[in-house]
């Protein structure tokens, strides 16, 4: 399958997901990416605003406020991404296409530790299928040896590999409900 048609699957499964269901498969992924030691050691995490049935980490995200790591989550300047601190989620307001970014100015990328990275589709080499604007390829693609990046997502959104261009970029671990794959380099 190609990524359009890779892309209208996942929309619809994440559509047809019950509420309840959506809210206790984040639980558990928020869960195991708290006992993570790219979690754990990170000072400065960012993360997203779910949008369209993505994985929720707001949750995580309150908890990393109460536990001093600072809270990043991206703000769309142009064709990019830019990450903005938050020491509370009402910073944040409506803005590309109506999700949720900081009222904040933004840092240098370079100073965040681990990056939460949502995807409509992953597979087991660690490259993903986002929405189609690229915006997390670009981001994902100036991030240094020293910075981590998690693939969030559903176990169905799991495929043993996607079609991919030169731009695509991978995660260095994702983590679903019930798995935790870390690709090899």
């Amino acid at each position: 399958m190609d990524k359009e048609s890779i892309r209208k699957v996942m929309k619809e499964k994440r559509g047809e997901m019950k509420s309840a269901l959506q809210k206790a498969l984040s639980q558990r992924i928020c869960k195991r990416i708290a006992c993570r030691p790219e979690y754990t050691k990170a000072v400065k995490v960012a993360f997203y605003y779910p949008w369209k049935g993505e994985v929720e980490l707001l949750n995580l995200a309150i908890q990393a406020l109460k536990e001093g790591k600072g809270v990043f989550f991206p703000k769309v300047a142009g064709e990019k991404l830019i990450f903005c601190p938050v020491k509370t989620l009402r910073e944040l307001s409506p803005g590309y296409k109506g999700i949720p970014e900081p009222i904040s100015s933004p840092v240098d990328q370079r100073g965040i530790d681990l990056f939460l990275v949502p995807g409509v589709a992953f597979d087991w080499e660690g490259y993903r299928l986002g929405m189609g604007g690229g915006f997390y390829d670009r981001a994902l693609g100036t991030l240094k040896q020293y910075q981590v990046s998690i693939g969030v997502a559903y176990n169905f959104q799991l495929l043993e590999s996607l079609p991919r261009n030169w731009w695509d970029r991978k995660v260095d671990v994702i983590v679903t409900e019930s798995t935790i794959i870390t690709p090899s380099t």
